[in-house]
């Protein structure tokens, strides 16, 4: 299979090889078949990385700020943009029905083989040159991570996240308001299968529920 050119040049070329291999073109029994572990690594991989990475780059921010910057910068929608930026759709290794599917081209599939691809270069490399690549192709993103945050639609991100899983909108729930009417501080939850998958307070519903979202995508990120 023709490898693509990363910017890291793996010492275990079949590290690369798994990271490519979507579950519908397992090629070996078991979980080394295909690329849901080295997703795994990678999405712990990038948490750490990106903490490192924000905290060098936003020193002043406070950790609700920096949280809501990892989380707009670690949501399946970026890692699928980065995926495309990339070229990696062509790469990517699917079965016959996946194929006729255009799954390789799909937000889910460009996402995990992207976080698949970073959990390959810390086997292969370590820590610190995962984190230099991450850094390498996020660019300016890093520098502009607050104003991303800032301008990003949680809500929004969160829905389409779930939809490209397959999965039914989120459900907000007022958890209780406290304080004075000019005061009042709201706690929303947000709700999957009736199950919390993320928390958030504001001054008002609207953004606790905005914070409630993207706790929720920092969990599923």
């Amino acid at each position: 299979m023709k490898l693509p050119s990363l910017g890291h040049s793996f010492q275990n070329p079949d590290l690369l090889a798994r990271a490519l291999t979507h579950p519908s073109a397992r090629t070996a029994p078991g979980a080394t078949g295909d690329n849901q572990q080295l997703e795994f690594l990678g999405d712990a991989i990038l948490q750490a990385a990106l903490s490192d990475l924000l905290v060098a780059t936003h020193p002043a921010s406070s950790e609700g700020e920096l949280t809501a910057m990892r989380a707009s910068l670690a949501n399946r929608l970026t890692l699928a943009e980065l995926g495309r930026e990339l070229g990696l759709s062509p790469f990517l290794r699917v079965g016959a029905d996946a194929a006729r599917e255009k799954i390789h081209e799909s937000t889910g599939a460009l996402a995990d083989v992207w976080e698949a691809i970073l959990g390959a270069i810390f086997l292969d490399a370590g820590y610190n040159p995962a984190k230099k690549w991450a850094a390498q192709v996020y660019g300016d993103r890093l520098i502009q991570a607050k104003k991303l945050a800032e301008q990003a639609n949680p809500k929004g991100q969160l829905q389409e996240l779930l939809q490209s899983r397959n999965q039914p909108v989120p459900v907000y729930d007022l958890v209780e308001s406290v304080g004075p009417d000019h005061e009042k501080i709201f706690t929303i939850r947000v709700l999957l299968d009736g199950k919390e998958i993320g928390r958030g307070t504001g001054r008002s519903r609207k953004s606790a529920e905005s914070t409630a979202a993207t706790h929720a995508l920092e969990q599923l990120a």
